[in-house]
């Protein structure tokens, strides 16, 4: 059940430790795995315009990787002030679980056209990866090989039948090639819709599956779709000039197949997101032939 509007000014006046006189709610039209509202209050005796993420009601996301926790401890132990261009993040509740969240005017990455825009953002990702934030996100989720092996039995099963056999019986490979490649604290779901561009600043939200794992992950989600290799290998070279050393793997060749691996299990992960949901019209792409042209790529 949706929050009354006592219940939410309750909850915004327990975080801010002030009273809240004055609230007024609207949706956001930004898309998220939760219902998010902007919220328009005044404090005291000021304005104040923030964001309300209701972490409490979920609309599409695989039961075993849904925790409304999660971006919670994201958001208070590893993106707490000044240690990423996140939303700032006013604080949150856990009954109901809820974040109250800077409204980070920008422009989307997806519409932004320039290259130089997103080779910013692949250079924002290295320095991101190269923090030693990882330490910090004891309770987020691991992006490990059970993780990435719980993907493809949920592909095979929502996607046509058959279509995947010929995957399947090489596909521990990937998982392999994953689970052995350096881990850092990641976003999860870097695609271009989570990535505001403030300026010259890159901005990311929707935190939800934060954690730690292969900071290609990242990489790969920011150049999925239907990109030319040129301008796929101008993203993948401008994040591996940026980072650190200990990240790339044994060089340039490794690095590539790698990220190639990266982008194969993205493509079985949202064949097996839901066999109910279907993303927005500007954001539907060919998730099985991708997932089919990487698998003759890297040669399983």
């Amino acid at each position: 059940m949706p929050l009354t509007n006592q219940q939410l000014s309750i909850a915004l006046q327990g975080v801010l430790a002030e009273p809240v006189r004055e609230l007024k709610r609207t949706p956001w039209s930004y898309r998220s795995s939760f219902p998010i509202e902007e919220l328009e209050a005044v404090v005291q005796d000021r304005p104040l315009r923030l964001l309300f993420k209701d972490l409490s009601a979920p609309r599409t996301k695989p039961a075993f990787v849904l925790d409304p926790a999660r971006e919670i401890a994201a958001y208070l132990e590893v993106l707490g002030p000044g240690a990423v261009d996140a939303p700032a993040c006013y604080g949150a509740t856990s009954d109901p679980a809820a974040l109250f969240l800077e409204v980070v005017e920008g422009d989307v990455l997806w519409q932004v056209g320039e290259l130089q825009a997103w080779e910013q953002a692949a250079r924002w990702l290295a320095d991101l990866h190269g923090r030693g934030l990882e330490d910090r996100a004891a309770r987020l989720l691991r992006h490990d090989a059970a993780y990435f092996r719980a993907w493809l039995p949920r592909a095979r099963a929502f996607a046509p039948a058959g279509s995947l056999e010929g995957l399947a019986p090489a596909y521990e490979r990937v998982v392999q090639r994953l689970a052995s490649w350096p881990v850092s604290f990641v976003h999860g779901e870097f695609y271009p819709s989570n990535v505001l561009i403030q300026g010259r600043r890159i901005r990311p939200v929707d935190w939800e599956m934060a954690g730690v794992g292969p900071g290609l992950l990242d990489l790969a989600a920011l150049s999925s779709g239907g990109w030319d290799e040129e301008s796929r290998e101008g993203l993948a070279r401008a994040y591996f000039e940026a980072c650190s050393p200990a990240l790339r793997g044994s060089g340039w060749d490794d690095f590539l197949d790698a990220l190639e691996h990266c982008r194969l299990h993205l493509a079985v992960q949202w064949l097996g997101w839901s066999a109910d949901w279907s993303p927005p019209a500007e954001h539907a792409y060919d998730w099985l032939g991708e997932a089919l042209r990487l698998a003759e790529r890297v040669g399983l």
